[in-house]
């Protein structure tokens, strides 16, 4: 919810909605003057939930820990003499098999930090400074296409740098990293390449309405479609119903003398600047914080699910060794429990339900 939805609402480098408005002609420091509020107050409340989730969690841990040590209530043991006897090799195996699985950290592993990998961050800041010079025209606006080429080079590099500084063959790279980095975007690519042409048909019928709808509808609404279809294209898909009002068409741009345009987000601001406030202000809301109630809401929802999967410390369902054709080296992948959708749908629904409704009401 964080991670890929809620805590993006401050800017167009967060979340993939804002991103792409902002290539269609929304000032870079829209979401930062008119979000703001609505960033602290939600992420706030999500963070305070979770908050008590894991207090609740860390007491229920505690007590089941001390019920293991002590099965008898304290107040038996009290006046009475014991002994300690050490557990010979089959009653701890007896004893651990019949710990709860989820109170169980013996299959925990050390987790050690260092510095391997540092270098990525640099590549990080770089896209971030390729991003931010454009949306503030810096030196001046730049051509068309011109981000998109840095962005895929500073790719390009960051990958040639990891596989040299792991002393790797791109096949060996590519074998060592297939199940944490690339198997989970690729099935994500894939799910989402069927989702785009899927809901191309309610995304044209949201295009072409034309139809006079306020900021609070206009917020209940894109958080409904944001929460089943991916919300990048239902937020240009609102917009362009909005600007459709005013007679302006996705097509129309705003040149500037160096000869480069913008979208037609930056005419409808241009022309109706306090209408554009308010409806881009209701449909950014909307599109980003409501699509992380379910797994299709938003492409990193996925992304970040299925890495969780991959990247654990603890042992939960099952093991699966990966062996190579050439013998040298075998990588284990433990996994623990996937995130479900009706899953992800409730508890998602249940936590942001109430603070979607305070916005509505008090915020819009």
């Amino acid at each position: 919810m964080l991670v890929g939805n809620c805590g993006g609402v401050l800017s167009p480098l967060g979340d993939p909605p804002l991103y792409m408005g902002y290539t269609y002609g929304v000032r870079f420091l829209f979401t930062f003057q008119y979000l703001y509020k609505i960033f602290f107050v939600v992420n706030g409340y999500v963070l305070l939930v979770f908050t008590v989730i894991d207090l609740a969690n860390a007491w229920v841990y505690r007590r089941e820990k001390q019920r293991d040590l002590y099965p008898m209530p304290a107040t038996e043991l009290r006046g009475q003499t014991y002994t300690v006897t050490p557990l010979d090799d089959t009653q701890m195996v007896r004893r651990r098999q019949s710990v709860d699985p989820r109170y169980d950290l013996s299959s925990a592993t050390t987790v050690r930090l260092s510095w391997r990998g540092i270098h990525n961050s640099l590549f990080l800041m770089l896209t971030i400074v390729a991003i931010l010079l454009k949306g503030l025209n810096i030196p001046r606006p730049w051509p068309q296409y011109v981000q998109e080429g840095i962005l895929f080079g500073i790719a390009l590099a960051c990958l040639v740098i990891d596989i040299i500084c792991n002393g790797l063959t791109p096949t060996q790279w590519y074998k060592k990293h297939y199940s944490t980095r690339i198997e989970p975007v690729a099935e994500v690519i894939v799910i989402f390449v069927g989702l785009f042409f899927t809901m191309s048909a309610p995304i044209a019928l949201l295009s072409n309405l034309n139809v006079v709808l306020g900021p609070k509808l206009l917020f209940l609404l894109s958080s409904v479609f944001a929460a089943i279809l991916d919300n990048a294209p239902v937020y240009i898909s609102f917009a362009a119903s909005a600007a459709a009002r005013f007679n302006i068409t996705i097509d129309e741009s705003v040149s500037s003398v160096d000869g480069s345009s913008s979208g037609f987000l930056s005419t409808f601001f241009i022309t109706y600047q306090t209408d554009a406030v308010a409806t881009m202000r209701a449909i950014s809301a909307g599109s980003v914080l409501m699509g992380a109630c379910t797994l299709l809401g938003n492409a990193p929802n996925m992304i970040v699910s299925l890495m969780a999967t991959r990247y654990t410390y603890r042992v939960r369902t099952r093991q699966v060794t990966r062996a190579h054709s050439d013998g040298q080296e075998e990588y284990v992948v433990h996994h623990i429990q996937k995130v479900g959708f009706v899953r992800m749908l409730l508890i998602a629904c249940a936590t942001l339900t109430p603070i979607f409704i305070v916005v509505t009401m008090l915020m819009i």
